[in-house]
């Protein structure tokens, strides 16, 4: 393995909650693919079962917190960084040996972009996805088979696996105000795409994901719900905000989850954010539901 001396500088951000030895099965992937990041921050997220519990070797350190949610411990991480490149990934991940390479070119060659690459699903890993778009009202995302072996706009990055550099990260505000997990990477993708910034699928990186029926964090469906109305009050204009709307109030907890997104979303957030010019070319191109 190499440093990744001709590349930008980078932190590796994992934010883990109960994820047993699939942890140290990322963390062994990562010291074996061939460019070794400069850094690879654990963020423990309140586990219990002592998967962080290692002797891990450098360059990996681990920041302990309360649990809150993938949102807030990546945030962390970001803060913590010390390397002007971050990748963010999840703690059930396999990295190809030349992952890394392509991913801080794209950013290094845009520096303002979110790049992500094409992950396979290790039950199938012929399968593979670079980038997505949204396919129902509750920002459900498809992923979209890498059609071209260059790098390309994409509509959504998926947070699985992405690259931004860490000031553009920060400045941006990092993940915005989710509950336990979800809807954190489609916000993201809005927010930059709305911003003028560049969302890119990267092909030539190559990263597997275990994808799983069920995740490690307590059954949450108002959390989740709670952060699909967060996006939506964010990002979705008039129509399409009725849609998700209805759709949420057919599920069970929806007047607690929209009570409670009305007394902590900051006024502002809404206010002259959802809606705007080039916002119904992205939705036609990106989010074609009706």
């Amino acid at each position: 393995m190499t440093p990744t001396s001709a590349h930008l500088p980078v932190t590796v951000v994992i934010s883990t909650y109960q994820e047993g030895e699939a942890l140290a099965a990322t963390v062994a992937s990562l010291l074996a693919a061939q460019w070794l990041p400069a850094e690879i921050v654990i963020v423990d997220d309140g586990s219990t079962d002592g998967s962080t519990d290692h002797d891990w070797p450098a360059p990996v350190r681990v920041l302990r917190r309360p649990h809150e949610g993938i949102a807030p411990a990546r945030n962390a991480g970001a803060r913590s960084a010390t390397q002007p490149a971050l990748v963010f990934l999840d703690a059930h991940c396999d990295v190809d040996g030349g992952w890394l390479p392509p991913l801080l070119d794209a950013i290094d060659r845009r520096p303002d972009a979110v790049a992500g690459p094409a992950v396979h699903d290790r039950r199938e890993p012929a399968l593979a996805g670079c980038g997505a778009r949204l396919v129902d009202p509750l920002f459900t995302y498809q992923w979209c088979r890498p059609a071209v072996a260059a790098v390309h706009e994409v509509g959504i990055v998926p947070g699985g696996c992405l690259a931004v550099r860490t000031e553009r990260f920060l400045a941006e505000g990092g993940f915005g105000p989710f509950r336990e997990f979800g809807l954190e990477d489609v916000d993201l993708s809005l927010r930059w795409w709305r911003s003028g910034f560049p969302l890119l699928g990267v092909p030539a990186s190559h990263v597997t994901h275990r994808f799983r029926a069920t995740a490690p964090y307590p059954p949450a469906r108002q959390a989740w719900l709670e952060n699909v109305l967060v996006t939506a009050l964010r990002h979705l204009p008039g129509p399409r905000l009725g849609q998700c709307v209805r759709r949420c109030g057919q599920l069970a907890g929806f007047n607690e989850a929209m009570a409670a997104v009305l007394a902590r979303l900051p006024r502002g957030d809404c206010d002259g954010l959802a809606g705007g010019p080039g916002l119904e070319a992205y939705l036609r191109e990106w989010a074609p539901w009706r």
